[in-house]
């Protein structure tokens, strides 16, 4: 009896201890995010990079005409230089020799021709490249349209800088000797009388054959820009600078004999810096012809 009692109270226990277990609280659940509501970073697309413009370097071509030099001085021995101006029919030799009238009538090769050749006065010092070319260069050459057209020969083609848009678009023009290609900015485009002495490359012809001072062709230079029919508003011009001038007749005011269009440049060096077009604007305020 007293273990039947004793089994009833054991069993009694346990079943207590049972519950006990079933009565302790179970960890809730950790909440599982509903896939709507998980908010992913936004992601910014990557913005592209800005492009960043490279201005194309300005490189002025020079034509390289040595070779024509050298073909032609094996004929004539006068022949110093070439000259070529890009869309005209300028593009020849040039010869100098002791005075200005020898190749009035002549080309090249001293071979008669009524439009004659572009020659160099014969003051001037010219010699294999730049350095010994002297401060001022003169070339001539004849206008054989007497309208001043310029769809002729020689010189009558200069007066494609007549036209402003031409000028504009047609910043250099090129000289070269037969161990230099050189280029020569324009810097004033002008008609003159004779009274203006641009020729003028020796200091005093009377008293020696020394080239002009740096004041000299200074003056010669602002003369050159007062007369112009375009101010060249970014080329300048300085003493030490060496410069050229294209000379030929004009005959704007009639058939008279002192009327020059000339157009002048300055010797480029690595100083300057290239242009695709020249920055110009009308001269308002010329010195007119008289």
């Amino acid at each position: 009896m007293k273990k039947r009692i004793l089994a009833l109270l054991l069993a009694a226990v346990m079943l207590l201890s049972l519950s006990g277990c079933d009565s302790r609280e179970k960890p809730e659940p950790e909440e599982t995010p509903n896939q709507e509501e998980v908010q992913t970073p936004e992601v910014k697309p990557e913005e592209p990079e800005e492009k960043q413009e490279v201005e194309e370097e300005i490189v002025i071509e020079k034509p390289e005409l040595g070779e024509e030099i050298a073909e032609l001085k094996a004929k004539n021995d006068d022949v110093v230089g070439w000259l070529q101006i890009p869309d005209t029919e300028i593009d020849n030799a040039v010869v100098q020799t002791t005075n200005n009238e020898f190749y009035l009538r002549k080309d090249e090769l001293k071979q008669y021709s009524w439009t004659g050749c572009y020659w160099i006065d014969f003051e001037c010092t010219v010699g294999p490249t730049a350095e010994d070319l002297g401060r001022s260069t003169v070339i001539y050459g004849h206008n054989v349209n007497y309208d001043d057209g310029k769809d002729k020969e020689r010189f009558s083609q200069l007066f494609h800088f007549a036209d402003e848009q031409w000028a504009k678009e047609h910043p250099y023009i090129y000289f070269s000797t037969p161990e230099e290609d050189m280029a020569w900015e324009v810097f004033a485009v002008a008609y003159t009388t004779d009274d203006f002495n641009y020729i003028q490359v020796l200091k005093d012809r009377k008293v020696s054959s020394e080239q002009i001072t740096e004041a000299q062709m200074i003056n010669i230079v602002n003369e050159a820009r007062e007369r112009s029919e375009y101010d060249y508003n970014d080329v300048e011009v300085n003493g030490d600078d060496k410069i050229i001038t294209l000379s030929t007749c004009s005959y704007k005011y009639g058939r008279r004999n002192d009327v020059r269009f000339i157009v002048m440049a300055k010797l480029v060096t690595e100083e300057d810096t290239p242009v695709e077009t020249a920055n110009i604007t009308i001269n308002e305020d010329k010195k007119e012809v008289q």
